[in-house]
Order: C-alpha cells, then sequence, then structure tokens
C-alpha cells in the first residue's frame, strides 16, 4: 500500500516454469498464479497453478486430478470464485480447444467446462466470476461471453456486439457497481455493462437473458476509444 514495499513471490533461475498469470485474493490475502512449462516429452505446454501468502510462501500446487492427470495447458486467466474455487482460462492454440478448469479451493477437480451444447469448440479468454457467483467468460470462437453456474452448468450466452463489431477479449467484474467491464481484441475498446442491479447482488437472485438476447440491449453502453 505504501507503493514502497516488495514482496517477492517468484524469481526464476530457469525457464522451467513460466509464470503466464496472476490473481490476489480478496478473501485470503494468497496470490494464485497460473503457470506453464513448455520443455515437456510431448512439445505440449502443461501448466499448474500455485498458491502464496502474503509473506510470499508457497502454500499449494494445484497441477493434476485425482486420477494424476494434468488439469492444464496453458493458463491464460485466472480468478477465484465466492465459494473459494479456482477458476482458470486454460488454452493452447496450437494444440486446439481449451476449456475452464475449476478446483475447489483445496485443489480437487470440480469440473470442467469445452462450450455450449456439448461438443462445441471453446476458445476462452478473459474470465471472472460476479457477487451472485457466475462465472463469466470470453470465447473467441463466437465473439460471445458465456455465462455458467458455480457448477459449471451453461446459463446463456451473453452477446456483445456496440456498433456490429467487437470481440470480447478479457473482462472484469466490478464488485462496488456491479458492472462488467470488457475489452476488445478487435478495435482497442472497453466496453462497461450492466446486466445485474444491485438488488440483484443483494437478494441472491438473477435470471440471465434469454440465449441470443444480447446484452448491451438492456442499458446503454459506455465506451471509451
Amino acid at each position: 500500500m505504501d507503493m514502497k514495499t516488495t514482496t517477492t513471490f517468484i524469481e526464476r533461475t530457469d525457464y522451467t516454469w513460466r509464470p503466464r498469470c496472476v490473481y490476489w485474493s480478496p478473501s485470503t490475502g494468497d496470490l494464485l498464479v497460473g503457470m506453464y512449462n513448455n520443455v515437456t516429452k510431448t512439445g505440449k505446454a502443461t501448466g499448474k497453478v500455485t498458491r502464496y501468502n502474503q509473506s510470499g510462501q508457497l502454500t499449494q500446487t494445484i497441477q493434476n486430478d485425482n486420477t494424476g492427470l494434468g488439469l492444464y495447458r496453458y493458463p491464460n486467466y485466472i480468478t477465484e470464485n465466492n465459494n473459494g474455487d479456482v477458476v482458470v482460462s486454460d488454452f493452447d492454440d496450437m494444440y486446439g480447444p481449451g476449456d475452464v478448469v475449476v478446483t475447489e479451493r483445496g485443489g480437487r477437480h470440480h469440473f470442467s467446462y469445452t462450450g455450449h451444447p456439448s461438443g462445441s469448440v471453446l476458445k476462452p479468454r478473459g474470465i471472472c466470476t460476479d457477487a451472485l457467483s457466475h462465472i463469466l467468460v470470453c470465447d473467441y470462437r463466437t465473439d460471445t461471453v458465456q455465462m455458467l453456474d458455480s457448477d459449471g452448468q451453461f446459463l446463456s450466452h451473453l452477446l456483445i456486439r456496440p456498433s456490429g463489431i467487437f470481440s470480447p477479449w478479457s473482462l472484469s467484474y466490478d464488485v462496488n457497481t456491479h458492472r462488467l467491464w470488457v475489452g476488445s481484441g478487435a478495435n482497442n475498446t472497453v466496453v462497461i455493462y450492466r446486466y445485474i442491479t444491485r438488488q440483484d447482488a443483494l437478494t441472491d437472485e438473477h435470471r440471465p437473458c434469454p440465449d441470443g438476447d444480447a446484452l448491451s440491449s438492456s442499458t446503454p453502453a459506455v465506451e471509451w476509444r
């Protein structure tokens, strides 16, 4: 907070594991770091999530499911849900589609979401969660933001296409205003949307818009270029 004190969480001595994405947990004060390793026998990247306390000490590594298989390939965005679940947008375009990988706070694999409907190709980019524990993820393939519940059930597409051209790439949920900030990788624009109200957040009730409805139709968007 004083802008002077520095804590080193990771200091690389080689290039085996590379930090890719970070998230600070407001509930625990921990730092979650998504990492990848390109030096593998198969030539494919493999990933892991590490947790550090406020002193910079490694306290947890999440890498495999309960069968020993790797959970991640290339963690690109990471966040945390209200229940402590660790939510990762995992993709490596060189080796096909990606998925959203969710583990419980203790590291147990909760679910992996690969798109809607089942069997679809998902190319996930930015990811966040909201006050109602929804998981929101940008899908590069369909140019939509997809909304899931905390157990991975698809709820709706939030079609974000102001002025007819928009490619959602990154996003963040503002817990104070309950607005969704969405960054476009196509036209260097950030757009702010309202899709749940403060009352929704207080009462823990919200009915997502039917699939196909544009998110921007509910309220005017504010754009910066």
